[in-house]
């Protein structure tokens, strides 16, 4: 780092012994601290997400997030764990989980409620839309937005990108049902145009009228009911007017609550509905084969399934004779025929009605909307 002016070092540099704050290295070395601190406990790196740490001696899984440490434990005791950490860091308890990254956690007879009202109403009084007139749905079906050609200026583009940074926070913790529609927004942040910043605003709307919307995890009712993930595969084809890619979208469920979900463009151009639901197969295949190897590090063994409602791709991934119509898929799109000879997990067809990944590819009638808003374990 430069030295400070008037202590004669001029032309010289100095050599840091400790990470600064701020700096690009400080990650890895505060992350490098604290892993050797949770090491001398016999806690390991899990290899499917380096930032929990499991102890199988404990029966403690410790889950960061920067300088956040969450535990889950089995054991009520855990205060070894914390007296360890007391003598490397400042370290701030707190019982009972409530509050987490913005998060509020709420726990009820039946389970547990994810909810970010305190932040929607933050994000809603920050850009002027807390008394904003609400709406049923986030994005009218089949909105016809479209790139700016840039012959007109674009409108207020630090605003839009500011709007749609603080919807992408809130699609990433807890708000499933704004997963396609910040994500297709998203899109037009590099040339914002007036109908964008529309576009946007009746998101927030939406958000003004759902802002109480909980993600719920309930209890099993009986230890005797086997647990279950449940993947939901779909695809929109080639519905970027720009670019005529089409969308990929999935939803994972755990005994019926939802645990994860993307909404994203594809990465080339699909030649027929049958290609575009293959491939976003393939990307479904790739996060269920990441449950299952998270869960064998934590010595768990729970079985999955992956629905579809398109019974040509389902065709493709079971039968492994090529075709003409076929031949020309890319072979990495080939993971999900792979994975299902070894029974790494299962694949049935769902009704297109019934399959809940439909919320992350396209905008929805509310009808069908609060169905699956519904069936997500979404409620007001």
């Amino acid at each position: 780092m430069m030295p400070p002016p008037g202590i004669g070092l001029d032309g010289k540099v100095l050599c840091l012994l400790k990470s600064l704050y701020g700096l690009k290295q400080a990650p890895l070395a505060w992350f490098e601290r604290l892993s050797s601190a949770l090491a001398e406990l016999g806690f390991l790196s899990c290899s499917f997400d380096p930032c929990d740490f499991i102890s199988l001696d404990y029966n403690i899984i410790i889950v960061v997030y920067v300088d956040d440490i969450t535990t889950v434990r089995r054991k009520s005791d855990i205060r070894k764990v914390y007296q360890h950490l007391t003598k490397h860091f400042t370290v701030t308890i707190k019982e009972g989980l409530s509050y987490l990254l913005g998060i509020e956690i709420l726990h009820t007879v039946t389970g547990l409620e994810l909810r970010r009202t305190q932040y929607i109403t933050n994000i809603l009084t920050c850009f002027g839309m807390e008394n904003s007139r609400p709406v049923s749905t986030p994005i009218a079906p089949k909105a016809p937005l479209v790139k700016a050609d840039e012959s007109e200026p674009a409108y207020e583009k630090q605003l839009y990108q500011q709007m749609i940074g603080s919807l992408m926070y809130l699609v990433t913790c807890t708000r499933l049902d704004l997963g396609f529609v910040v994500s297709f927004l998203s899109r037009f942040s590099s040339y914002p145009l007036l109908c964008h910043h529309t576009a946007v605003k009746r998101v927030f709307r939406y958000l003004a009228g759902t802002r109480s919307t909980s993600l719920v995890y309930t209890h099993r009712s009986s230890m005797d009911i086997p647990l279950l993930i449940t993947g939901y595969s779909d695809a929109d084809y080639a519905s970027c007017r720009h670019t005529r890619r089409s969308v990929s979208g999935y939803v994972f469920l755990l005994n019926g609550c939802a645990i994860s979900w993307l909404s994203k463009k594809q990465n080339s151009v699909s030649t027929s509905t049958t290609e575009s639901e293959y491939m976003a197969l393939a990307t479904t295949a790739r996060q269920a084969l990441w449950y299952i190897n998270g869960l064998s590090q934590l010595s768990f063994t729970i079985p999955v399934e992956l629905k579809a409602d398109n019974t040509s791709s389902i065709n493709i991934a079971e039968n492994p004779i090529n075709n003409p119509k076929t031949k020309h898929i890319d072979v990495s799109y080939h993971f999900t025929r792979e994975h299902l000879i070894r029974k790494s997990f299962t694949l049935s067809y769902v009704p297109t009605g019934e399959n809940l990944a439909d919320i992350m590819t396209k905008g929805l009638p509310s009808v069908l909307r609060n169905r699956h808003r519904k069936g997500l374990g979404l409620t007001e």
